[in-house]
Order: C-alpha cells, then sequence, then structure tokens
C-alpha cells in the first residue's frame, strides 16, 4: 500500500508543481503594467496595481526613481516625501491629507504600505508633478508619460483629479512690474496646440466652435458613443464612453452650443422627447420644462465624412455658463446657474485679465547685473495684451500698464470685477544666493493653486516653454495669493530665472520678450477655444 501511494504520489507530484508555477504566472500577469513613455517599469515583486474608490494605486518609488525623482521615507511617521527640483510632495500612509508644496490636498483613496513599498493614486502625482496619466483598465495597465504638459498625448482617459482642501493663507512677496513700453509684434504664429482634453471650461465664447475631425463616415462605429442627455437643474448633462474633446462657443449671446467631434448616438440613446432618424442624421430635444429661462435644448448628429454631435441651448436671457468634463465617469456638464463661471464684456466676448508682476515700489528679482523683473514682466503683458486687442475676439483688462505700485489683492478685485474668464499673472524667478548652485539653477514653470485651475495651467505651460525656449521644469501647485482668491482659471507663470545669467540675457531681448507674448496670446486662445 504504501509503494502505490508513493508511486502515486511521484505521478501527481509534475503536475501539482505545474498547477503551482501556472498560479504563480497568472498572478503575475493579472498584477497590472506602468507603461512610462512607452517602456514597461518592473513592479516589485507581490505588487498587484489597485483600484480604490476610483483610484489606482501604484508603487510610488518605481515611478519617482525612474523619472530621477528623490524619494524619503520616515519610518516613525510612516511619511514618504517625493521631491524634484525646488517642488516637494508629501503623503501618510493610511491618511487621505497630502502636501503639495504647502497646499493641502484630499485623496480619494489613502496611501498604503505593501511589499515594503508605499502606494499612491497616480492622478496625485501626475498633476503635481507634470505627468500625463491614461489607465486601460481591461488589461490593467497605467500609462505615463514624463514630463508632459498634454494629457491627450497618454492613450487613455484620465482618471479623476484630487480635490484641493481650503488653502491655507502662505503668501509671496509682493510682484514686480515694468516699465517698458513694449515694442511692436507680429501677430502671434504659435505652436499648433492640442485641444483641451479634460477640465473645466467657463465663459461664453463669441465664435462658432471649430470641430476636430472626427471618425470616418457614419457606417463604422465611432470611439465615442453619446448613451443620453437630459436636463436637469440648468444643467445640461451628457453621458458618453470613450474620450471625446467637447468643443463649445455661442453663435450669439442666447444660444450656446457643444459639438462632440467623432461622436454618434449610440442605438440605445436615451433623451427626452426622443429622436428622429433619416439618412445620415438624427435629432431630438430634451425636456426642459420648468426652466423659465431655457427656451429649448436641441440634438442632431451629422455626418459626411465625418460624425459630430451636436447639442444647441437656446436661453431667453443671456446666461454665463460652466461647462465640466469628467472622463472617469464619462459625464459633460454644461451649468447655466452662473456664479463664479465667468463673464463676457459688454461687447459679448470673453474677458482676459493680464497681470504683470511686481511694479512702482516693488522691484521684484533683480539679476546680477541690476536688471528688475518688475520691467521684464510689464513688457511682455503689454506686448501680449496688445496681440488679443489686435486679434478682436476678447475684452483685455490689465491689471497695470505702466510702472505703479499694486497690492496683490488689488489684482485680484480686478479679475473679479471685470468678471474675467481667465487670469494670466507673469514674473520671472529668482534663487536665493544662500543656496547651493543658485547661479546655476534654470527653467519655466507654472503655477496653478485651485484644481480647476489645472487644464488651463497645462495649455498655458506648454506655450510658455515653446516661448522662452527653456528647461520644462513643468506645471506646480502652490498657495499664490493670486492664483487662490480669484474664481477663475487663474495661472502664474515664471519664465525664467534672473539669477542665471544665460536666461537674464535672454529675458531682455527682444526677440525672447516677443516669442513668450506670442504663445501667451497662444496659449489663452487656445483655452477660450477660439
Amino acid at each position: 500500500m504504501r509503494k502505490a501511494y508513493l508511486k502515486w504520489f511521484a505521478l501527481l507530484l509534475p503536475l501539482m508543481l505545474f498547477i503551482a508555477w501556472s498560479g504563480q504566472e497568472a498572478a503575475a500577469a493579472g498584477s497590472g503594467k506602468i507603461v512610462l513613455d512607452n517602456r514597461e517599469l518592473a513592479l516589485p515583486k507581490g505588487i498587484v496595481l489597485e483600484n480604490v474608490n476610483g483610484s489606482v494605486m501604484i508603487p510610488i518609488r518605481v515611478v519617482s526613481e525612474n523619472l530621477g525623482y528623490e524619494v524619503l521615507w520616515e519610518q516613525k511617521t510612516r511619511k514618504v516625501t517625493i521631491r524634484q527640483d525646488f517642488k516637494a510632495i508629501a503623503l501618510l500612509v493610511g491618511s487621505k491629507q497630502a502636501d503639495a508644496d504647502g497646499v493641502p490636498f484630499s485623496l480619494n483613496a489613502a496611501p498604503k504600505q505593501s511589499g515594503g513599498t508605499v502606494l499612491v493614486p497616480i492622478r496625485f502625482v501626475g498633476e503635481q508633478f507634470g505627468l500625463g496619466v491614461g489607465w486601460d483598465n481591461n488589461d490593467k495597465i497605467v500609462y505615463l508619460s514624463g514630463n508632459s504638459s498634454d494629457p491627450a498625448s497618454v492613450p487613455s482617459a484620465p482618471m479623476p483629479s484630487v480635490t484641493p482642501s481650503p488653502a491655507p493663507s502662505s503668501i509671496p512677496s509682493g510682484a514686480p512690474s515694468p516699465s517698458a513700453t513694449p515694442a511692436a509684434v507680429s501677430s502671434p504664429t504659435p505652436t499648433p496646440a492640442a485641444s483641451q482634453a479634460a477640465g473645466i471650461v467657463t465663459g461664453t465664447a463669441s465664435s462658432v466652435p471649430q470641430a476636430s475631425a472626427g471618425q470616418a463616415g457614419t457606417g463604422t462605429a465611432a470611439a465615442v458613443q453619446v448613451k443620453g442627455a437630459a436636463f436637469s437643474e440648468n444643467q445640461l448633462i451628457i453621458a458618453v464612453t470613450g474620450s471625446v474633446t467637447p468643443n463649445i462657443s455661442a453663435l450669439d449671446p442666447r444660444r450656446i452650443v457643444v459639438e462632440l467631434p467623432g461622436a454618434v448616438l449610440a442605438a440605445d440613446f436615451v433623451g427626452g422627447g426622443g429622436a428622429s432618424t433619416g439618412g445620415q442624421t438624427s435629432q431630438g430635444t430634451l425636456d426642459v420644462t420648468g426652466y423659465p429661462q431655457i427656451a429649448g435644448v436641441s440634438y442632431t448628429l451629422s455626418g459626411s465624412n465625418s460624425s459630430t454631435v451636436r447639442f444647441e441651448i437656446q436661453t431667453t436671457d443671456v446666461l454665463p455658463y460652466r461647462m465640466n468634463i469628467d472622463n472617469s465617469t464619462g459625464l459633460i456638464t454644461v451649468d447655466l446657474n452662473g456664479g463664479n463661471a465667468g463673464g463676457i464684456s459688454g461687447e459679448g466676448k470673453p474677458v482676459v485679465v493680464l497681470d504683470a508682476g511686481h511694479g512702482g515700489s516693488q522691484p521684484g528679482a533683480i539679476s546680477a547685473a541690476g536688471r528688475v523683473e518688475k520691467d521684464f514682466n510689464l513688457a511682455v503683458i503689454l506686448k501680449a495684451g496688445a496681440l488679443l486687442q489686435s486679434d478682436g475676439r476678447m475684452t483685455v483688462i490689465f491689471t497695470r500698464s505702466d510702472d505703479v505700485t499694486l497690492g496683490l489683492q488689488d489684482r485680484v478685485k480686478v479679475a473679479e470685477e471685470a468678471g474675467a474668464n481667465v487670469f494670466v499673472s507673469l514674473h520671472a524667478n529668482a534663487m536665493p544666493t544662500t543656496a547651493s548652485n543658485w547661479n546655476k539653477v534654470n527653467g519655466s514653470e507654472t503655477y496653478y493653486t485651485r484644481s480647476e485651475s489645472l487644464p488651463f495651467a497645462r495649455i498655458m505651460h506648454k506655450h510658455l516653454v515653446e516661448g522662452t525656449g527653456f528647461k520644462d521644469n513643468g506645471v506646480r501647485a502652490k498657495s499664490l495669493h493670486v492664483t487662490r482668491e480669484t474664481s477663475m482659471p487663474a495661472v502664474l507663470l515664471e519664465a525664467g530665472y534672473l539669477t542665471n545669467p544665460a536666461e537674464e540675457a535672454a529675458l531682455y531681448t527682444e526677440e525672447l520678450q516677443n516669442s513668450l507674448a506670442r504663445e501667451i496670446a497662444a496659449g489663452i486662445i487656445e483655452y477660450l477655444g477660439l
């Protein structure tokens, strides 16, 4: 009997080992992947990518070390700090509160420790360090694009973003202002800009939307399907599958148009009023009963060489709008409830507020050659404003147009009273001489405070780097007064370092100032969808 048992065991052992080996292989295959700039990163043994409350958790050390970031771990407090140049973010294991350069953030999911590494929500890390982020839920693959300010470059829709907590004051020192008179600048011939992929668009545009090319033909299935639409609580809500960049504008002050290029109405499309179909066009209306300011909402699918789903909101009064794009849920919302959604001028144009940092008794940074930051700021802002004014499609307001002293709250007040759609503040940076390598630090960076400003910051940063030609230091979150206290999308641009001799010399040339002015104007035009 014993011999028979041993014989059967010998026969079964290879099979048992094969099953165990197969199970390990299956577990490894199901752990997920991280792809950085088309290169797969090796995951620590036993680590599985997790989706917690809609946030994909990844081992931060893997990504940060491959991007050259410094990672510090405090065992006693269970705190992980990630640094790059002068940016630092801090997270605590088990806590949904994080910190980025002094700005508190609330995370969708708390970091956790697993197998000797810390897993963190990749969206938070991506937003702080300017990474493009995408998630393939079917194959459990995280796609990362290093030093990318354009999330559209990543093959998949971005995941939900973190929400900043109410930020403490912590205001930087005053801002400079230039006394230079701008030289004539030719009309901008900016770098072609990618469409905004996600976030918030505010205001009322005055031009017909420029739809990007959609899927060829209507006979083949489009990548994006519109599953349903409804008008509720003074909001147009559109549900889509797939990633789409809506174009929004106003044909006139009482007709707001949203176009979804490359989209079709799903076979099971749900919309109030139903749809009628004929040939290549499907159309219908939504129920707007109980909303006296809304004359009607209609939708149309049209296509000859491409397909586009178009929604048109007709109002009985001029209403500001706010469009939110949430790729994580597939919902596009156009909110007509007013509030701080941005304004239009008396001419029905979007309002742009340009802020030249510092001024008057506040020189700002001073270079080794004795040049003052305020002069650079004003010279470029006046050039950019002149370009936007000559474009004619928006109203441009300067917080200052000469060398005067202006407080930080005064700059905010100008933007708020104007009902601005966007706010741009321009500065030049500097390092304290006590810092190591203080005269070698270089590059351009863009700052924002509130999460709704991030899409605008990404677009403006892309154009900032193109305009200066300097090193790309990324998009960064920081609690700055003018970006924190304003209610519209607001950014602060740091063009370069006056303490770096090469950048200081370049910043005061007509060539760079004209280039930067063109790109600032181009970034604003792109964001507003004009």
